[in-house]
């Protein structure tokens, strides 16, 4: 859980934290000395002589015995020089020397020369000086001059290592910080990965982050978005905003770009600007003291968010309480001012990249989104000049076979009613006169239909009412020999009218053969069942591509002619190749003027399949013939085209691991020479969904 914070200053959340100072060394101050001088140890027989009180000057003379000398060496304060004057009587009961040098520590030997010897085996660059038993005060106070410069000089050598290595680990974890912001994209785990260290390397106690966002009506305002707090580990954290103004500390640093450093937030400088909102301690319970509120400036030098630090400790992981605040809390020094400063800034210039990222994606699905749907427009642009072009061609023989079925309906409908009348005579007088009359009338009803007779029958008809049957039979009698020989003299036989239809029924098949052929031609265009990579008649697909554009060409007096020369099958993606040609013909019959020509001719070159496609149109200039290929590049007027073909055209090549190229004619117009090696790379591997991408320009 995470815990809230004062409207406008104060700390949050919880985070574990390591065990690095403010700059992330060992933060926990040092005990206070009770003496900054150098420490003499000596024995308590010297320490009351003549000699031992002419070195007091030289720094803190403490007598000790020969058991309390390592002891007292061991556990002086960390850094402070310290010198043994070494005699006879700090040497054991055994002989020995009770002691391991710590630190900055040095020895002058006062022992005798037959010690002198052991003394530099065993504590070699430490003995410092050998003197006589009873020296001088002067030679002593040099000899203790002299070890004191060197133990400074180890001291300063360890605390330049110390340092060091120090300065080494922070590098290294400033390399793995520059890492981690580089590559986190989520903007709430960047936020609070970079709190958590902001808040490691000044052994804060707590900290939160505003973001500077707008509100409805353009204003800046601050979002608290982040807290952290390790004294109060389990408040909810609310998010809330306050306008970006200088009257609270987030506002004022957002406002001037400026970082803010106060060792104590109750008592603020009377002419600051800014104040300490003190709520969130009142409901909490916490103790707010030292703060450091950091501007997080992009690379733009613009303030996109603040980040507070409250309550630099003596260590991370000290326990901070009310009692003990002021033995517990230090004030933000200089070197964490510098370095969460450059935190602050990389976190901005991380959260503008990242913001800047999530543009770059959502920009690049519209653009891919754009791209297809400029691409199917495309498609669907050729698609409407092969609908065109299609029905023109299948309208002919689909006008022709129409009217011959209707022709060839009509005529064996006059042949039935014929048939009908001739076997009503044929069957003679014989038989129930009511059951003729009825069959007659039936023959009637059909005859009526008949635009030539139809009148007739209608009358027949209607004179049939007022007669007798006898007299029924003979006017029907009369009347049916009369049409069946008016209807002979008129059309013929009734075997010469079914040869006539036979020939219409027969011109029916051709315009329908003709229309197959168109369609199969269409299919065989589109290779709707062959969108793999395989072998395929190119001149076929050539042909039916022709074909198809045939009827634009003949409306723009445009003459198409080829010579198509491929032995065998190559391999290729049939549909694809096809969309290539169809682009470069219509293209070049849109260039080329009434009476002028468009040519397609294939060749097997060496190791390439070439397709040439030549006209003798207007030609493309010096300044277009460069990007022909670009997508969206068009000369074409606004409204015909996108743009696309020639780039669609190119990929499409390109998957096929040829090449395309155009060429000015020497008379007039250009040559478009595409190229396809016979025996591609693996063609086994070309999958379908790899030669989509070959459609995306």
């Amino acid at each position: 859980m995470v815990n809230t914070v004062q409207a406008d200053d104060a700390a949050s959340t919880t985070t574990s934290g390591g065990t690095t100072g403010p700059t992330g060394s060992a933060a926990d101050p040092s005990p206070r000395p009770e003496s900054s001088s150098p420490l003499l140890l000596c024995s308590v027989a010297f320490a009351g002589s003549v000699t031992g009180a002419a070195c007091r000057s030289a720094g803190e003379l403490r007598p000790v015995g020969p058991r309390e000398l390592g002891t007292a060496v061991a556990t002086r304060r960390p850094g402070r020089a310290c010198v043994v004057l070494l005699d006879e009587h700090l040497l054991c009961d055994d002989g020995r020397v009770e002691l391991q040098p710590v630190g900055p520590t040095r020895l002058i030997s006062l022992l005798p020369g037959s010690e002198v010897e052991v003394l530099q085996q065993r504590f070699g660059d430490a003995l410092s000086a050998i003197l006589s038993p009873e020296p001088g005060a002067a030679a002593l106070l040099v000899a203790i001059r002299t070890a004191l410069r060197d133990a400074a000089a180890d001291d300063r050598l360890l605390s330049l290592e110390a340092e060091r290595r120090r300065l080494a680990g922070e590098i290294t974890k400033l390399n793995r910080i520059g890492i981690a912001l580089s590559t986190e994209r989520d903007q709430e785990r960047l936020l609070n990965f970079i709190l958590t260290t902001a808040r490691d390397f000044t052994c804060s106690d707590a900290g939160s982050l505003y973001i500077v966002e707008k509100d409805a009506s353009g204003n800046r305002r601050l979002r608290f978005n982040n807290s952290q707090n390790d004294s109060l580990p389990h408040l909810e954290l609310v998010k809330f905003t306050i306008p970006v103004s200088k009257a609270t500390l987030a506002g004022y640093v957002a406002v001037t770009g400026e970082p803010v450093n106060i060792p104590d937030a109750y008592l603020l400088d009377p002419k600051a600007e800014y104040s300490f909102n003190p709520a969130f301690d009142q409901r909490t319970g916490y103790r707010t003291r030292s703060m450091l509120v950091l501007p997080m400036k992009n690379q733009d030098d613009q303030v996109i968010g603040v980040l507070q630090l409250i309550n630099r400790k003596i260590s991370r992981t000290a326990t901070l309480t009310a009692a003990d605040i002021d033995n517990v809390v230090l004030p933000y020094d200089d070197a964490a001012l510098e370095l969460t400063l450059s935190l602050a800034s990389q976190t901005a210039i991380s959260l503008t990249n990242n913001q800047l990222y999530e543009g770059l994606k959502d920009s690049l699905v519209e653009l891919k989104q754009t791209q297809a749907q400029l691409v199917q427009g495309e498609k669907l642009a050729s698609l409407g000049q092969l609908t065109a072009g299609v029905a023109h061609e299948i309208n002919n023989p689909l006008a022709f076979s129409r009217n011959n079925t209707h022709l060839a309906h009509e005529r064996v409908l006059k042949v039935a009613r014929r048939l009908a009348v001739q076997r009503w005579l044929e069957a003679g007088v014989g038989g129930d006169p009511q059951a003729r009359v009825a069959a007659a009338r039936a023959i009637l009803d059909k005859l009526k239909e008949d635009k030539d007779i139809g009148p007739d029958a209608k009358d027949v008809i209607a004179d049939l009412g007022s007669m007798p049957a006898p007299k029924q039979l003979e006017l029907l009698k009369m009347f049916f020999s009369y049409v069946s020989q008016s209807r002979e003299q008129k059309e013929g036989s009734i075997d010469e009218v079914l040869a006539r239809t036979q020939k219409v029924l027969e011109e029916c098949f051709i315009g329908l053969d003709r229309m197959a052929e168109i369609v199969l031609g269409l299919r065989n265009f589109a290779r709707l069942d062959e969108a793999q990579f395989q072998n395929a008649d190119i001149d076929e697909g050539i042909r039916q591509t022709l074909m198809i554009l045939s009827n634009n060409a003949r409306d723009k007096g445009v003459k198409l002619t080829s010579d198509l020369t491929l032995t065998r099958p190559y391999a290729c993606f049939p549909a694809k190749l096809n969309q290539v040609v169809l682009n470069l013909v219509n293209n070049a019959i849109d260039a080329t003027p009434r009476g002028g020509e468009v040519h397609v001719d294939t060749r097997v070159n060496g190791v390439w399949v070439e397709i040439a496609v030549r006209d003798n149109g207007e030609g493309i200039s010096d300044a277009n013939i460069s990007k022909i290929f670009d997508p969206f590049f068009t000369t074409k007027p606004v409204g015909k085209g996108t743009g696309l073909g020639l780039s669609i055209s190119y990929r499409i090549v390109m998957e096929h691991q040829g090449t395309i190229a155009v060429t000015r004619n020497e008379t007039a117009g250009v040559t478009f020479l595409i190229r396809i090696p016979t025996e591609p790379k693996d063609p086994g591997t070309r999958t379908e969904g790899a030669a989509k991408a070959a459609e995306s320009p």
